[in-house]
């Protein structure tokens, strides 16, 4: 546990350095032979300029949808309900980065729904956002993780998320 806590404070610390350029998978078509997103005129991911209407469960997170979830690269099924994956011996969070455009409504949306979410606009990451958009990482910590991530993956800006590796 002491270790996940040093490698979670040390990527706070870093910010946009060395660690924000290791995360995820590389930028670029997405796996499996699967179609890519829709390209903006700078070369990135097309962006909606909002999400899309959206049910909110009591607590005000939102349901998952379908299509939200898969946006999410990698198996979140893997994950044990406090957030946890590997073996007993070995547990640890699962980060994750994605991006959200860089205009105050998106980014306090985000916070919204997941206010432990480390805000990067000067990073791409290896997710590779544009210099329109914000590096977003998080963790699958505290006892709502997945309800956030689902929630964060249903806004209709954030075209994929990826698992986040900090090497």
């Amino acid at each position: 546990m002491k270790r996940l806590i040093i490698v979670a404070l040390a990527a706070s610390l870093i910010g946009g350095g060395l660690a924000m350029r290791h995360c995820g998978g590389p930028a670029g078509p997405q796996e499996n032979g699967s179609a890519k997103a829709p390209q903006s005129q700078e070369g990135g991911p097309a962006l909606p300029t909002k999400s899309e209407d959206r049910k909110e469960s009591k607590s005000g997170i939102r349901e998952e949808t379908g299509a939200g979830r898969a946006k999410i690269k990698f198996d979140i099924d893997a994950i044990r309900p406090d957030g946890l994956r590997g073996p007993d011996d070995g547990l640890v969070t699962v980060s994750y980065e994605f991006c959200v455009p860089r205009d105050e409504a998106s980014l306090a949306e985000v916070r919204r729904i997941s206010p432990g979410v480390a805000i990067h606009p000067g990073s791409r990451g290896r997710i590779g956002c544009g210099e329109d958009q914000a590096l977003c990482i998080g963790a699958t910590s505290g006892p709502e993780w997945k309800q956030e991530l689902l929630a964060l993956a249903d806004l209709g800006y954030v075209v994929e998320i990826r698992e986040c590796f900090f090497e």
